[in-house]
C-alpha cells in the first residue's frame, strides 16, 4: 500500500483513532474528532467500522454539554476482542502467557529449558503454549505471537541470526512458529521486547527517552529515544556487555560475539557467580547477613555496574534508565548504592528505577509487539 493513496491514508487514520481511544480509556466521538482534526462524518465511518470488528464497545453515557441535550456515548477498546501468545525465551528458562488486549494475563507458564537443541527446545515450549490456549478455551481466539530472542534477531525477517548460547545461527524462528500456530508472528530482541514491555504496562511509560538494563547471566540494554526504539546497525544497538571500564579489558583475548563482554564479565550475574562459586542469589543473602567476603563481591558489582550505567548516561542522556533482570531484584539497597555512584561519576541527571514488571517485561512486550503490529495501536 502506497503512501499517500485513499487506502493509505484511510489506513492510518484508522489508526489514530484506535490509538486515541486505547490511550483515553473512554472518548466520545465528538471529542475524536476535535483531538485527530478529522471530519464527524470520516471519525464515524472509522467508529462504524471498529464496532463491527468488535475491537471496541459503546459504554453507557458521558457528561451532557452545558447546554443540555443528549449525552455522548463514550468509545472503549474491547480488550476481548483478541487474545496473543507473548513467549519470552530465555537459555534456561522461558515465559510463556496468554494475554488478553489490555495485557492482563490469563495464564502464565515459565518452562524449563531440557536442553539447548534449537528444535526440540523451541518445539517444547510451541507444545506448552498450545496447551494453554486449549485450557483456557482460546484456541480459535489467538491473534498472534509475539517472541522474544536472546540475542541478535533481524526483525524484518524473523531470524535469529546468533543465539549461541542455543546455538541458534539464522535460524528461522517465525516461519517455524507461523507454521505450527497458523498465525502472524512478531519476533524481536528479548531485551527490545522488554523495553517495549515497560514502555506499555510499566515505569517507561510516563518517558521518551530512556534505557532498559537487563542484569541478570549477561547485560543488555533496550534504548527508546523520542518514542521509538533504537536498533543500530545490524540489529546490535544496545549490546552495553562490551563496554569497556578500564585498561584490565587490553589484558583479556579478544570478546568475540560468542563470549562475554568486558562489561558482562565483571559486572553481571555470571560474573559474581564465578567469583564466588556460589549462585548470585546465594551471594546476596550471604551479604544481607553481613558475610564480609559476599559483601565485598557485591559491592564490586555495583561499583562495576555504576561505571557502565554512568557511561550510558553520559552519553544518551535519557530521562531514566530502569533496572531489570534477575540481579535486579537484590532490591533497595544496591539500588541507592548505583544511584549514588552515577550522581558521582556523571553530571548528566536522569531517574534510575527498577523494573515495574519485574520478570513479565519481555512477554508483555512480546504482547505489546502483537497488539501494536496487528492493529496499529501506539503504546508511545
Amino acid at each position: 500500500m502506497e503512501k499517500g493513496t485513499p487506502e493509505y491514508i484511510k489506513l492510518m487514520n484508522k489508526k489514530a483513532v484506535l490509538s486515541l481511544i486505547v490511550k483515553k480509556k473512554a472518548i466520545s466521538r465528538a471529542a475524536i474528532s476535535t483531538l485527530t482534526n478529522l471530519s464527524k462524518s470520516t471519525v464515524s465511518l472509522i467508529v462504524e467500522e471498529l464496532l463491527s470488528e468488535n475491537i471496541i464497545m459503546e459504554m453507557g453515557e458521558g457528561s451532557s454539554t452545558r447546554q443540555g441535550g443528549r449525552k455522548p456515548i463514550s468509545l472503549v477498546f474491547n480488550p476481548s476482542a483478541g487474545y496473543v501468545a507473548g513467549i519470552d525465551i530465555g537459555t534456561f528458562k522461558s515465559t510463556c502467557v496468554i494475554s488478553d488486549l489490555s495485557g492482563r494475563i490469563m495464564k502464565k507458564e515459565v518452562i524449563q529449558a531440557r536442553d539447548c537443541n534449537s528444535d526440540s527446545y523451541l518445539l517444547y515450549i510451541i507444545e506448552a503454549v498450545k496447551d494453554m490456549a486449549r485450557t483456557l478455551g482460546l484456541e480459535g481466539k489467538l491473534i498472534g505471537v509475539g517472541v522474544g530472542v536472546p540475542g541478535i534477531t533481524d526483525i524484518e525477517n524473523g531470524i535469529a541470526m546468533f543465539v549461541p548460547k542455543l546455538n541458534w545461527i539464522d535460524y528461522p524462528i517465525r516461519d517455524i512458529l507461523s507454521k505450527s500456530f497458523e498465525l502472524d508472528v512478531f519476533v524481536d530482541n528479548d531485551v527490545n521486547m522488554a523495553v517495549f514491555g515497560e514502555k506499555w504496562l510499566g515505569v517507561g511509560a510516563d518517558y521518551s527517552n530512556f534505557v532498559f538494563i537487563s542484569i541478570g547471566d549477561g547485560i543488555g540494554s533496550g534504548i527508546i529515544i523520542d518514542n521509538k526504539i533504537y536498533r543500530g546497525n545490524n540489529y546490535t544497538g544496545g549490546e552495553i556487555g562490551y563496554i569497556i571500564l578500564s585498561r584490565d579489558a587490553m589484558k583479556t583475548e579478544k570478546y568475540e560475539l560468542d563470549s562475554y563482554g568486558y562489561f558482562e564479565s565483571v559486572a553481571s550475574g555470571s560474573a559474581i557467580e564465578k567469583k564466588m562459586n556460589m549462585s548470585c542469589k546465594d551471594v546476596f543473602e550471604r551479604a544481607s547477613n553481613n558475610d564480609i567476603a559476599a559483601i565485598e563481591a557485591v559491592n564490586e558489582m555495583a561499583e562495576y555496574l555504576s561505571m557502565g550505567i554512568a557511561n550510558v548516561v553520559s552519553i544518551l542522556s535519557p530521562q531514566a534508565v530502569i533496572l531489570g533482570g534477575g540481579v535486579s531484584k537484590a532490591g533497595l539497597g544496591l539500588l541507592l548504592s548505583i544511584k549514588r555512584e552515577v550522581s558521582r561519576l556523571t553530571p548528566v541527571k536522569t531517574e534510575i528505577l527498577l523494573s515495574g514488571l519485574g520478570d513479565d517485561a519481555g512477554v508483555m512486550g512480546c504482547v505489546a509487539s502483537v497488539i501494536h503490529n496487528k492493529y496499529g495501536i501506539s503504546f508511545y
